[in-house]
């Protein structure tokens, strides 16, 4: 698989490459938006890596959810006119929890390169970013430039480790005593035993229940946002 470094460069190639179409074709109403939309890719970048147990990745996703919970909710009390003591406690209170207490919860009952390196995951990203940003003040093109931006980030972390799964030098992989025909076939045509995860449909896994609950929450969010999406596709 490709290391932190060279997704966070594909990661910002991806991000500067949409930032300068959307900012073209009108889909952004300024360039300040097309600055969060290079961020947010770079973002989107790193997020299938918040499954792995330690390194960097995942302190900067988890960082970020603990800064972006506290900020959206100081968004929404300041909006609804809630006055200055929760507007001071409940940051704080949605900080510790994203970073103490669903952090560790969440690196217990993951596994690296499992349900969030799978093609229902990059499409649960791009949804649930929508989900989001329809709670924002934006117009609807922001918004949906905002999902896209954090979704192909996503796709662009797992086409990456797809592309980092075929052995280009034909012959390096040595021969296993037991191997399947699979295996044999991925081995012999150049293609290393990792090929195949990233971009699965999430169920190469020995535990099923990660996919199934993926799928579940991906009709779901199919359904929430099938309004928002019936509006995009009418201001394209």
């Amino acid at each position: 698989m490709a290391g932190f470094k060279t997704h966070t460069a594909v990661g910002a190639a991806t991000g500067w490459g949409l930032s300068v179409f959307t900012y073209m074709i009108g889909w952004t109403s300024n360039l300040y938006m097309s600055i969060i939309i290079f961020f947010a890719t770079i973002i989107g970048s790193f997020l299938p890596d918040m499954d792995s147990n330690s390194g960097l990745p995942v302190q900067i996703i988890f960082g970020i959810y603990s800064y972006f919970a506290a900020t959206l909710s100081l968004y929404f009390l300041y909006e609804n006119g809630a006055n200055i003591y929760l507007m001071v406690f409940t940051p704080i209170a949605s900080f510790t929890f994203v970073k103490y207490v669903f952090e560790p919860f969440f690196k217990k009952y993951t596994a690296h390169r499992g349900i969030f390196h799978s093609f229902p995951a990059f499409i649960i990203a791009f949804l649930a970013t929508l989900f989001v940003a329809n709670y924002l003040k934006l117009n609807i093109l922001d918004k949906f430039a905002i999902a896209l931006s954090i979704g192909l980030g996503y796709f662009s972390h797992l086409l990456l480790d797809e592309i980092y799964s075929v052995n280009f030098l034909l012959g390096k992989s040595k021969k296993r005593k037991k191997e399947s025909i699979k295996d044999f076939i991925k081995r012999r045509f150049g293609f290393k035993r990792s090929f195949g995860t990233a971009l699965d449909l999430g169920f190469n896994q020995k535990d099923k229940y990660p996919a199934i609950i993926a799928y579940i929450i991906l009709v779901v969010l199919l359904y929430i946002c099938f309004p928002l999406l019936k509006g995009i596709y009418k201001a394209l």
